[in-house]
Parts: C-alpha cells; structure tokens; sequence
C-alpha cells in the first residue's frame, strides 16, 4: 500500500509567542523530533507543509518534499490540501502534526499497521476516547479532504464516518499532546523525555 506522510508545520504558534517549532526539545528543534522517527519508515512518500524557509532549508539534504504555504492564514485544511495536491496516486494519506515531539514511533508503527489489516477507510490514535493525530485516511475521503476550509481539520470527516476509523489506543496521553505555550513545554519537558 502506497501511503503518503504529510507532516503539517505551517502554524502561526501565536500562544507560543515565538516560531515554536523551533524551540528546542530533546536538544533539536520541536519539529525535527517528529521527522527523525518518520524517517525511520517506509512511506511512499514523505511530504512537509511548512511555511518557514528554515525548516526548508534545514530539510533539503532529507528525503522530504517540502512544500511552502505562503497562506497560512487559511488554516490547517489549506496545508491539507496543498499536501495531498503534490501527488494524486497515493492510496492513503498519513497526516502528522510538528508540534507534538513526544510521540513514539511504537505508535506510529501501531497505526500504520492496524490501518493496512482493518479494511477500514481511516485511523487515527486515541486516548481516552479522544481522537489525536497522528490520522491515516484512505483516498476515498481525499474529495472530501479536499473541499474543509478554514482551522477545520480531517477530524471532522472522521466525525461523519466513525463506523469506518480504527481507533488506536495510546496509553501515554503526553505522546498526542500538542505544545502550544511556552509553559506546556516547559512543564512536559521536566518530566518527559525520549
């Protein structure tokens, strides 16, 4: 199965007050804790929606294309679509956020796996009952990826078909959380370490 990873690094971090992406965690920058382990893998292909020149720069040696969104502005669902144009033939697409450095590769494995055994159209990690990223959805929903506008996200077309996810508990809720603030960092920091 031909399966794109589309990693999201396109956010504002306005509560962060500064580009978090590139605070530092685990002595990298945030974002590059999510692109070592993904790179461990065997994606069809990986693609990186950012809009900062230097996650770009710093990505051009990586087996990564990256694809700048110049419109922000527009919300996740624009960075959805701009990385899902780059290539048509994929037969799902992967969706991770940056911002959330904690999560294992045990995880990502997990969910890859159990998406290609289910027969089910979607997949994505959980805690709890609450649904987190990363998100798998096969290129049935790509229409309907397609069309979200605005901060919507592919949680919403989860929301429409829940008989066809697989839910992929994770028992370590600080792998699905994502850091906003500077003190979330920090706090999570103290006490969490890969």
């Amino acid at each position: 199965m031909k399966i794109n990873l589309i990693l999201l690094a396109s956010g504002n971090s306005n509560r962060f007050k500064s580009n978090k992406l590139l605070a530092k965690v685990n002595s990298k920058p945030m974002y590059m804790n999510v692109v070592e382990k993904v790179l461990a893998l065997n994606f069809n292909k990986i693609i990186l929606v950012t809009q900062y020149e230097e996650i770009r720069l710093s990505l051009c040696r990586q087996n990564i294309e990256v694809v700048m969104n110049a419109n922000s502005e527009l919300g996740i669902s624009h960075s959805i679509k701009l990385g899902m144009q780059t290539d048509k033939e994929a037969d799902a697409y992967m969706f991770m956020v940056c911002d959330q450095p904690f999560i294992s590769l045990m995880s990502i494995e997990t969910l890859i796996n159990r998406f290609e055994k289910s027969n089910k159209g979607m997949a994505c990690v959980e805690h709890k009952g609450n649904l987190g990223n990363p998100t798998i959805f096969s290129k049935k929903y790509r229409d309907e990826l397609m069309n979200l506008e605005g901060d919507i996200g592919g949680k919403a077309v989860m929301r429409k078909h829940l008989y066809d996810l697989e839910r992929v508990s994770i028992s370590n809720e600080v792998e699905m959380m994502d850091i906003d603030t500077r003190e979330e960092l920090d706090n999570l920091s103290h006490v969490y370490m890969f």
